[in-house]
C-alpha cells in the first residue's frame, strides 16, 4: 500500500474551501500583515489550527502541541483560544459562501415550479449543560438535498422565516414554529411562497367571509382521511397602517387511529403535566396553511411536499451524531459559536466531497447524488476528513508522541518568566511607592 501524503489530503480539504479563503481573512481581520512578530501570517495555517481542534475534538493544549511537532508555528493555547473568539465573522463568510456556491440549481418540474426549501433549528448543548448553549438554523433544498443556507446563534435567538432571504417561486416547507404572519409576510414579499404547520396560536386564520376560523372545530367536521381544505387568509400587522391580509389555503386531514395515538404520545411526553385536552384532540390532525394558488399544487401534492421536510431534520441527525456538533467544548457564548460555526464549515466540506464523489452516479430523474446513501456514505468521508486536518501520521506519530509529551508538560507548568514579568510590569504603575 503506498505511503499517504498528509499535506495531500489537507490541500483536497482546502479545495473544498472557497477559493477567497485567504482574502477573507484579512477582511474580517483575523489576520494582519501589519502585526510585527506575528507566527501564524496566512489563512490555511491559521485554519488548520481552528479546523483541528473543532473537528477532531482536541483540547486547545493538544492542538497547539500537535501542530507545533510536526513543524508548524509554536503558539500556546490562549493564542488559540483568543483567535476562536475573534474568528466567528471569518468563519461564517466562509459557510454563506459555500452555500451560496450551491443554489441556483434548476427547479424540479414535478413541483409546478417551484423549488421546494425546508428549513428547521435545533438546539445544541454541552455536556452537563442544564439548556441549550447555541441553535443552527439550517435551510435544505430537497431535490438534491443541497444545504442552501445555514447559521449558527446563540440559544436566545428563536426560529423565524425572517432570518434567511428567499428567491421567487420558492417553496418554504417549515413545522409549526414558523408559522406566524411576519414571518409569512416576509416570505411572500420576496417572491416566494410557504407552507408551513399551523400553529393555532401564533397563526390565526380568517376565512372568506371574514370570521375567524376556530380550527380545531373545523377540524371536527372532516370526514375520513382525505385532505380537505377552504380558502382562508392571515393578517400581517404593518407598524402605523391598517394589518394586510395575506390570502391563502387551510388544509387539514384527519390521521389514521395509530398515527394519532403516537402523535397524542409526542405531545405528552413534550408537555408533560402541562398538556391540555385541546392539545390532545389537536394531535389528531395535520392542519397546514399555504400561499400556493391551487392551480399549481392541489391539496394532496401539499400534504406530499410537507411530508419532505423531515430531510433537514436528517440533516441536523447526521451533523449531530456523525461530526459531533454536540460535544462543545466550553461556556463562553462567543467561542461557542465559533466553534460550532467551524463546524458548520465542516460539515459542509463533507456534503461537498460526497457530493462531487457520488455526481457521475446520479440519475436525471433523481439529481440527488447524495441522496442515495447520505448517512452511510458521511460515515466513511468523516473520518477521512478529520484524518486530512491531522499534519501526523500514525507512522510517524509514535515518534513525536513524547516530544508532544514534553510540549504538554511545560503548557501544564507554571506560568513562564516572561509572563510573570508581563504581569509585574502592568501592576507597577498602581504600587505604592
Amino acid at each position: 500500500m503506498k505511503a499517504v501524503d498528509p499535506q495531500r489530503d489537507w490541500k483536497t480539504l482546502l479545495a473544498c474551501l472557497p477559493k477567497d479563503f485567504e482574502q477573507l481573512a484579512y477582511q474580517h481581520r483575523v489576520l494582519n500583515r501589519q502585526w510585527p512578530n506575528a507566527k501564524v501570517t496566512d489563512a490555511e495555517t491559521l485554519l488548520r489550527f481552528i479546523l483541528l481542534h473543532v473537528g477532531a475534538d482536541l483540547p486547545l493544549r493538544q492542538t497547539v502541541a500537535t501542530i507545533a511537532q510536526a513543524g508548524g508555528p509554536k503558539v500556546s493555547q490562549v493564542w488559540l483560544h483568543s483567535r476562536m473568539r475573534r474568528a466567528q465573522p471569518y468563519l461564517a463568510a466562509l459557510v454563506q459562501t459555500m452555500t451560496a456556491e450551491s443554489s441556483g440549481a434548476a427547479t424540479p418540474e414535478r413541483w409546478a415550479g417551484y423549488e421546494l426549501v425546508c428549513l428547521d433549528g435545533s438546539t445544541v448543548s454541552g455536556p452537563g449543560a442544564e439548556g441549550a448553549d447555541a441553535r443552527l438554523h439550517a435551510v435544505l433544498r430537497l431535490h438534491d438535498l443541497r444545504v442552501c443556507d445555514v447559521r449558527v446563534t446563540t440559544a436566545a435567538e428563536g426560529e423565524t422565516l425572517r432570518r434567511f432571504v428567499w428567491e421567487p417561486d420558492q417553496l418554504v416547507i417549515a413545522d409549526r414554529g414558523y408559522s406566524n404572519p411576519p414571518g409569512i409576510g416576509w416570505v411572500l414579499a420576496h417572491g416566494a411562497h410557504v407552507l408551513v404547520r399551523l400553529n393555532r396560536g401564533a397563526l390565526p386564520v380568517h376565512g372568506a367571509d371574514g370570521e375567524r376560523i376556530e380550527v380545531l372545530d373545523w377540524c371536527r367536521g372532516l370526514r375520513g382521511h382525505r385532505a380537505t381544505e377552504c380558502d382562508a387568509y392571515v393578517l400581517q400587522p404593518i407598524p402605523g397602517h391598517r394589518s394586510r391580509p395575506l390570502p391563502g389555503r387551510l388544509i387539514g386531514i384527519r390521521l389514521p387511529e395509530p398515527e394519532a395515538a403516537e402523535a397524542r404520545e409526542r405531545v405528552r411526553r413534550e408537555q408533560g403535566a402541562q398538556v391540555t385536552q385541546n392539545q390532545l384532540e389537536s394531535a389528531g390532525y395535520v392542519t397546514l396553511f399555504t400561499t400556493v394558488p391551487r392551480t399549481r399544487l392541489n391539496t394532496t401534492r401539499c400534504l406530499a411536499a410537507y411530508r419532505l421536510r423531515w430531510q433537514v431534520e436528517l440533516q441536523f441527525k447526521r451533523w449531530k451524531s456523525l461530526c459531533h456538533f454536540d460535544r462543545l467544548p466550553n461556556y463562553r457564548d462567543d467561542t461557542i459559536v465559533s466553534w460550532l460555526t467551524a463546524k458548520v464549515l465542516l460539515g459542509l466540506v463533507l456534503d461537498r466531497v460526497g457530493s462531487t464523489a457520488l455526481a457521475p452516479f446520479a440519475t436525471a430523474a433523481t439529481r440527488a447524488p447524495l441522496a442515495r446513501q447520505p448517512w452511510k456514505v458521511t460515515g466513511i468521508l468523516w473520518p477521512l476528513i478529520i484524518s486530512a486536518l491531522l499534519p501526523l501520521r500514525l507512522a510517524d506519530a509514535a515518534k513525536q508522541l513524547p516530544a508532544i509529551a514534553d510540549l504538554l508538560d511545560q503548557m501544564d507548568g507554571g506560568p513562564q518568566p516572561r509572563q510573570i514579568q508581563t504581569f509585574r510590569d502592568g501592576l507597577e504603575p498602581y504600587l505604592p511607592h
